[in-house]
């Protein structure tokens, strides 16, 4: 039961780690990988493939830094001065005037003469009330014999008639009556004047005429006595040194033993080989030529961090670096300036202690 849980084990590792790896006796891995787990495994061990990097060693080798070159020196035009004038502004006459002097007198004009108005005064009325005959009394002949001493007899029918006295009619009338007649009066209005403020000339305007001379400027003159010159001269190529890195061992896979409890965490690591280290671009030696030391590969040797087994590359770097908007320039393996500036960038912001080389902390936190 034990080898059986040992074996699951191993598998889980190998399937983790190898993929569509066979480990069956005789197996020959490609680019160096190691055929299969150690002979001397034993039941409940667990075993992880590590990527063990090349090693190099410097071997200086001369080159030319600067090709011989022809340059050419100048020489400026000689100039000889001498000086002119000019008339900045031409001459002319001003004329100076001088205002009049006036004094000031009250005029009073009639803008209308005295006059004669007449008024009409109306008669004055009054009411009166008269009484008025609107019918005359008269004498008249009525049916009767006992209304006057004078009878007459009608001789058809025999009646008595009597002539009698029938009044008149009056009626009261208002009417207006002239209690003072109407007249005429006379009113004198008197004349209108306006005041005027007049200003009398006491001294007239004069005008003075002025003579204003041009005015010149004094400047300088530069003329050509001997025009500019060149001449050729020759620089010799310089040489310098630098280290050339010829590969000792190469890189290669070995297997290391791994806590089993742990296996279940480990991340899958970089299988890409690590790129050989470039010699640095002539723009970045210093020192006489001599180019700067090949950095170092990134953990060239694995590191367990709470339980995981890590081990990645330059190029694995880079591009975790490029994600986060820390690092802007080429995935080619090189941990170069723009590398390392990077690594620092992502130091800062996560507070770690900036010296821009990559370490365990910077692989747990860009999670390689």
């Amino acid at each position: 039961m034990k080898n059986n849980i040992s074996a699951m084990m191993f598998g889980f590792v190998a399937a983790a780690i190898l993929p569509n790896l066979a480990f069956a006796g005789g197996y020959n891995a490609p680019n160096g990988l190691p055929p299969g787990p150690p002979a001397t495994a034993k039941p409940g061990q667990c075993y992880a493939r590590v990527l063990v990097p090349a090693v190099y060693k410097n071997v200086p080798m001369d080159v030319v830094t600067q090709e011989g070159y022809e340059n050419f020196e100048t020489r400026d035009p000689v100039f000889r001065s001498r000086p002119e004038t000019i008339v900045t502004r031409d001459g002319y006459t001003r004329y100076i005037t001088t205002e009049p002097v006036f004094r000031t007198e009250q005029v009073t004009k009639t803008t209308r003469p005295q006059y004669e108005r007449l008024v009409a005064v109306p008669a004055q009325l009054a009411s009166k009330t008269e009484t008025v005959v609107i019918r005359e009394p008269r004498m008249v002949w009525r049916s009767g014999q006992n209304l006057s001493g004078v009878r007459r007899l009608d001789s058809s029918t025999g009646e008595v008639y009597c002539l009698v006295e029938e009044r008149g009619v009056t009626q009261a009338v208002t009417r207006q009556v002239v209690i003072k007649p109407s007249d005429v009066k006379r009113v004198m209005v008197p004349a209108e004047v306006k005041t005027f403020n007049t200003q009398v000339l006491v001294t007239p305007a004069t005008v003075k005429e002025v003579k204003v001379a041009p005015e010149v400027a004094s400047y300088e003159v530069k003329d050509i006595v001997q025009p500019a010159m060149e001449r050729k001269v020759s620089v010799p190529e310089q040489r310098g040194t630098i280290n050339r890195q010829e590969l000792v061992t190469p890189e290669h896979y070995e297997w290391v033993q791994v806590d089993c409890d742990q296996v279940a965490k480990q991340p899958m690591p970089d299988m890409r080989p690590a790129p050989m280290p470039a010699p640095m671009p002539m723009n970045e030696m210093g020192n006489g030529g001599q180019v700067a030391p090949a950095a170092p590969m990134v953990n060239a040797n694995p590191q367990v961090l709470r339980g995981h087994t890590v081990a990645y590359s330059v190029t694995s770097l880079q591009t975790a670096l490029a994600k986060r908007g820390y690092y802007r320039g080429p995935i080619d393996g090189i941990y170069g300036p723009l590398t390392r500036d990077a690594v620092a960038k992502f130091q800062k912001a996560q507070g770690f202690e900036v010296n821009g080389r990559a370490d365990g902390k910077i692989a747990e936190a860009l999670e390689l």
